[in-house]
């Protein structure tokens, strides 16, 4: 059985999630946007070793914490290819921004490159890797079917949608990604959204005021 822990982390308040495995004793995290010290104690307090990291995208609120955790753990790093940019420039965005970069670091390139239609499987449960651009070139989501979870990164929120003014966003891609997820998965599907609140497609397709009326 899967247990998910939130972990918001740095000043970005960006949902790092663990998902372990206590009868097998190992931790998958997704998304360990930074303060990795504080996402590492809450894996050994679940008792849980983690084996692998994965990124639904990689702008640096998402993979700031990814290098130190890799270091620590030895974790296998999934992510896109089409974001090579944006891990290799991470301490480089926050200045551009005037962010400071204490704490981020540049993120290594995945041991493993997904494109989406892939199956990941993480102690005997299989994730399906869903392709889902807009916010981000290389954005994907993992969807987990027996526990009816979607691990949506930055894609769909609680009442909103990712942004699409940063470089390589494009909104109408964005609506066709969430539209994507609404034609293929059920409605009481659980989103956990990078940012806020945890939400469902359905509660989403019905109040979202981004969404309301956009799809047939």
């Amino acid at each position: 059985m899967l247990r998910i822990e939130t972990i918001p982390v740095t000043p970005f308040s960006q949902n790092a999630r663990l998902i372990s495995d206590i009868e097998a004793g190992v931790g998958l995290l997704i998304d360990p946007g930074g303060e990795p010290e504080r996402i590492l104690k809450s894996a050994e307090a679940a008792g849980v070793s983690v084996k692998e990291v994965w990124l639904t995208h990689s702008h640096l609120d998402h993979v700031g914490g990814v290098a130190e955790i890799i270091r620590r753990t030895g974790a296998k790093l999934i992510g896109h290819p089409l974001e090579k940019d944006m891990r290799k420039h991470v301490v480089q965005i926050c200045q551009m921004y005037g962010l400071p970069s204490a704490g981020f670091e540049n993120a290594p390139e995945p041991d493993t490159y997904v494109q989406g239609g892939e199956v990941l499987r993480f102690a005997n449960h299989d994730f399906q890797v869903i392709f889902t651009p807009g916010h981000s070139p290389g954005h994907v989501c993992f969807y987990q079917p027996e526990a009816g979870v979607l691990l949506g990164g930055d894609v769909l929120f609680q009442g909103s949608i990712g942004r699409t003014d940063l470089p390589g966003g494009d909104h109408e891609t964005l609506l066709k990604s969430i539209d994507q997820l609404m034609k293929r998965l059920p409605m009481e599907t659980r989103v956990l959204s990078g940012h806020g609140p945890d939400t469902t497609l359905g509660e989403e397709r019905q109040s979202n005021p981004f969404l309301v009326g956009a799809f047939s």
